[in-house]
């Protein structure tokens, strides 16, 4: 029996692995297994069910953000099908809302899979931020430039003065800029699992990488957004160590 109940309760955090890998690296298909149903979809309906097997208590899910959530989808709901709007946004919506539940279940049910997590973050950042970096190095097009900071041009009329904003593997650089500014800070908790000095300076290089990252997007709200996240780290880690543990 204990053999089936760990497998059981691997399937959320493989789960977690398959929805994190597919945000950064665009891995797994999009087109529908059956209906709508896509691999990353199928993943998270496993996890979910998985998670409720294994803690099969309501406040294995409860966040405070029920309530925004559940007007959220109210209020979603009533657009798609009182406006008259297409249903597909109402799913990605669903399955954000899944994901997310899928994540607190994982973190309630199982603890220490924060350290997964962390090194499944550090994996999705490193993808992101490699390819960020490869477009502007390689000068390669993204469909995205911008004279100076402020001013955003067509790439093929820019002149000799234009930057590539990069993407990395999202479909503009906004999505970039704000994937990394929220996963890079969880990447950077993989120092923390690591005992060895270089492996820890490994770590903080990788995080470093990914917030030079979000300056190629030239998004001047990832930049104001990463700024302010390696402010909290910093006051986390010097000012309050015991809230940085």
């Amino acid at each position: 029996m204990a053999p089936v109940r760990a497998t059981v309760q691997a399937v959320p955090l493989v789960a977690t692995a398959i929805v994190m890998l597919d945000s950064a690296t665009d891995f797994f298909p999009d087109a529908p297994l059956v209906g709508v149903i896509t691999p990353v979809r199928l993943a998270v309906l496993a996890g979910l069910v998985a998670t409720v097997v294994t803690a099969p208590r309501l406040a294995t899910f409860r966040t405070r953000l029920d309530l925004a959530i559940a007007l959220l989808l109210l209020s979603a709901i009533a657009t798609t099908y009182v406006g008259g709007h297409p249903d597909a946004p109402l799913r990605a919506l669903l399955t954000a809302l899944a994901t997310f539940y899928l994540l607190v279940g994982v973190r309630r049910s199982q603890p220490e899979s924060w350290r997964a997590v962390a090194l499944l973050a550090l994996v999705c950042v490193t993808a992101a931020a490699t390819s960020a970096f490869a477009q502007v190095t390689n000068e390669a097009p993204t469909g995205f430039c911008r004279t100076g900071l402020f001013t955003d041009v067509d790439c093929d009329s820019g002149g000799a003065g234009s930057m590539i904003r990069a993407t990395g593997t999202f479909a503009n650089p906004n999505l970039l800029a704000a994937f990394l500014v929220l996963l890079t800070p969880i990447a950077l908790l993989t120092a923390v699992t690591v005992a060895e000095r270089t492996a820890r300076i490994a770590v903080v290089t990788v995080g470093l990488l990914a917030y030079g990252a979000v300056l190629t997007t030239f998004s001047r709200a990832g930049c104001v957004a990463a700024a302010a996240g390696l402010l909290v780290l910093g006051g986390a880690y010097w000012l309050a160590p015991r809230l940085g543990r």
